[in-house]
């Protein structure tokens, strides 16, 4: 809806969901009622986080600074636009993007954050807020030419718990708000396989950037990977050390997938009649374990090439998982079908 010759704000935050999503943008849009609304500002809070800590241009104490003071906002109290306001006050981007939009318009995210109910205010916020002081956390391992490492799998763990895997808590929590069909039992069962759920998604966006962000100076992929490679992560080059590259990369990727199934596991606890909460996880589960299935055989990506899944393969996702949703046999096979490629070329 227009106001004024401008979006509202909730068709503000639709437009932008669009803008700046991968797969999310996709399965938010299959819930419905404060399901949808809560994920769909849960995603752009967390969005904002990202854009800070994304930025190539911001100064490491800069990201501290900006990611700490984006923590103090959640919860929202009164005068939130007038804090807004000041948190924005010395933020400028070297080049705009649909990112830094969303980010320069942070009250109009919140606009809409403060009319949901109590309860979901509060998951939201407490989960916005531990995954930016997390990441201000691993923001202070960098130096102030952004060059990051991550030491081995245990820190690998702890940084994707902070930027995915308070998703995954936050969304069991939605939905158990939501329906009273989770009962407490099947609450408890989700909760435990919430961090892997986010774990897996996010380590496989990790290794579908394993070639870019090392180009870029920054390395999620854990140094010991490398050095059990007998690589050092910083000076070889794929061209002369070829095999140690894909064997570390080929490590990340079976991570990866040990995640995973856990998150299929996950999925299939959520009731069978809950059609809508199951397809949202569905999708970007199948996406990711099709992506790694693509890039465990096409090595490509080391040459700088980018290796994902087309619009076709995310369109016979979507409709193949929408035909079986319900049946938990059927989702079984066709997930290990996709999963025994990516062990062939383990």
């Amino acid at each position: 809806m227009i106001q004024n010759g401008k979006l509202n704000d909730f068709a503000f935050c639709e437009e932008y969901l669009v803008r700046v999503s991968r797969t999310f943008a996709i399965n938010i849009k299959i819930l419905k009622g404060n399901s949808y609304k809560g994920l769909l500002l849960a995603y752009l809070l967390c969005r904002i986080a990202d854009t800070i800590e994304d930025d190539p241009c911001f100064p490491v104490s800069f990201k501290v600074q900006k990611l700490c003071e984006y923590s103090e906002l959640l919860p929202p109290s009164p005068d939130y636009k007038d804090q807004i306001e000041n948190f924005l006050k010395d933020i400028t981007f070297k080049q705009e993007s649909d990112s830094s939009d969303l980010l320069m318009n942070t009250v109009r995210v919140f606009n809409e954050f403060v009319r949901l109910p109590d309860n979901m205010i509060s998951v939201i916020s407490a989960h916005v807020k531990e995954m930016a002081v997390g990441m201000a956390s691993f923001q202070k391992k960098a130096s102030d030419d952004g060059i990051i490492f991550l030491e081995d799998q245990e820190e690998l763990d702890r940084y994707c718990y902070f930027v995915a895997d308070t998703v995954g808590l936050m969304i069991t929590s939605i939905f158990s708000e939501n329906s009273q069909r989770i009962t407490p039992e099947i609450k408890k069962k989700l909760q435990e396989r919430s961090v892997a759920f986010g774990l897996g998604l996010q380590i496989t966006n990790i290794a579908k950037d394993f070639y870019g962000d090392r180009e870029r100076g920054w390395c999620y992929v854990p140094r010991s990977f490398f050095i059990e490679e007998g690589i050092d992560p910083v000076e070889d080059s794929f061209e002369k050390k070829e095999e140690g590259f894909v064997n570390a990369h080929k490590r990340l990727i079976n991570l990866a997938l040990t995640y995973l199934d856990e998150a299929l596991l996950y999925t299939l606890d959520i009731p069978r009649t809950l059609i809508r909460y199951r397809l949202f996880c569905l999708w970007p589960l199948f996406m990711a374990v099709e992506s790694l299935a693509k890039l465990s055989r096409d090595q490509n990506l080391f040459r700088g090439r980018t290796v994902k899944i087309s619009r076709d393969d995310v369109k016979r996702i979507v409709r193949n998982t929408s035909l079986v949703v319900m049946s938990n046999t059927a989702l079984k096979y066709m997930y290990n079908r996709t999963r025994k490629q990516i062990l062939e070329h383990s």
